[in-house]
C-alpha cells in the first residue's frame, strides 16, 4: 500500500514538474521579432495566393474548399507568430479596431509584405499553370456596384470573424482557423455567380498583375475594377472595426449597467 502511495505521489510531482516546465517556457517565450512577422505574413500569403491561382488556372470546382482550407492551415501556422492576418484589408481591420493590437507602422509593413508575397504567388502560378486571370467584374456581366457590395460585405465578414475569434478577449482558441477558412469558402460559393470573390487586395494584385505579363491574356482589368476590388475590401474591412467596436464594449473597458430587478423576469431585456 504505502508503495503504491510513493508511486502516486512521484507520478503526481512529475506531473507538476512537467507543467512547471511548460509554464515556465510559456512565461519566458520572447515575443517573435518584427523580421519574423513580416516573413511569416509573406510566406503565409504567397501560399494563400498560390492556391488561388493554381485552383483557378486548373478550372476545379472545389477550388473555394481549397483556399479555405489552404488559409486555415497559413493561420494555423502563422497565427502565433504575426497573428495570421494575410490579408490588408483584416490588417486595417484589426488596426482600426485599436486595443494596442498593431502600430500604424507595422500595419504599413504588414500590408506591403502581404501584397509582396501575393504577386510573387501570382507569377509562380502563372510561371507552372502557364494561365491567368484577373478580377474584372465585366467577366461575369455584372456591374460594378454588384461587386462592389459583395466584396465589402464578405471582407466585412471575413473581418469579422478574425477580430472576434482571433483578436478578442476570449481568443485565440482552437477553432479561429477553421472559422475564418470557412467564412471565406461560404462567401466564394454565395458569390460565385455574380463575383469574383477576391476579399483580398493582396489576391487581387497578385493575380492582375501575373496577367498583365501573360501575353496570351484575353482580358486585362479595368480601372474602375480595380478600384472595386482593391477599395471594397478595404472599406468593408473598416466597417468590420465599426462593428466589433459597436458589439465588444468590453473590450475597450466599458462597462455595462447592471440589469434592474423588474427586468430579470424577462430574459429579452438586453442590457
Amino acid at each position: 500500500m504505502e508503495a503504491r502511495s510513493g508511486s502516486l505521489q512521484s507520478s503526481v510531482s512529475k506531473g507538476c514538474e512537467v507543467e512547471a516546465i511548460i509554464t515556465g517556457h510559456r512565461e519566458t517565450l520572447q515575443e517573435p521579432l518584427l523580421r519574423e512577422r513580416l516573413l511569416a505574413e509573406f510566406v503565409g500569403t504567397f501560399f494563400l495566393v498560390l492556391t488561388v491561382g493554381v485552383a483557378v488556372a486548373g478550372q476545379n470546382s472545389m477550388a473555394a474548399v481549397a483556399i479555405g482550407l489552404m488559409l486555415a492551415v497559413q493561420i494555423y501556422t502563422f497565427g502565433a507568430v504575426s497573428g495570421g492576418f494575410l490579408n490588408p484589408a483584416v490588417t486595417l481591420a484589426v488596426h482600426f479596431s485599436s486595443r494596442g493590437k498593431i502600430t500604424a507602422p507595422h500595419t504599413l509593413l504588414y500590408m506591403a509584405v502581404q501584397v509582396l508575397g501575393g504577386v510573387a504567388a501570382g507569377f509562380v502560378s502563372f510561371a507552372d499553370t502557364k494561365s491567368t486571370f484577373c478580377f474584372d467584374y465585366a467577366l461575369l456581366g455584372s456591374s460594378w456596384g454588384t461587386s462592389f457590395q459583395l466584396e465589402m460585405l464578405f471582407t466585412m465578414a471575413l473581418c469579422g470573424i478574425v477580430l472576434a475569434a482571433g483578436t478578442s478577449n476570449d481568443a485565440p482558441n482552437q477553432y479561429f482557423g477553421f472559422a475564418i477558412g470557412c467564412t471565406v469558402i461560404a462567401g466564394a460559393l454565395a458569390c460565385s455567380k455574380f463575383d469574383q470573390g477576391s476579399f483580398n487586395p493582396a489576391v487581387t494584385i497578385g493575380m492582375n498583375l501575373a496577367n498583365y505579363a501573360n501575353s496570351n491574356a484575353t482580358h486585362n482589368p479595368s480601372a474602375g475594377a480595380w478600384l472595386v476590388f482593391l477599395f471594397a475590401p478595404m472599406l468593408g474591412g473598416a466597417l468590420a472595426a465599426a462593428v466589433f467596436r459597436g458589439t465588444r464594449g468590453n473590450e475597450y473597458g466599458l462597462v455595462a449597467e447592471p440589469r434592474k430587478e423588474s427586468d430579470s423576469a424577462n430574459p429579452a431585456v438586453v442590457v
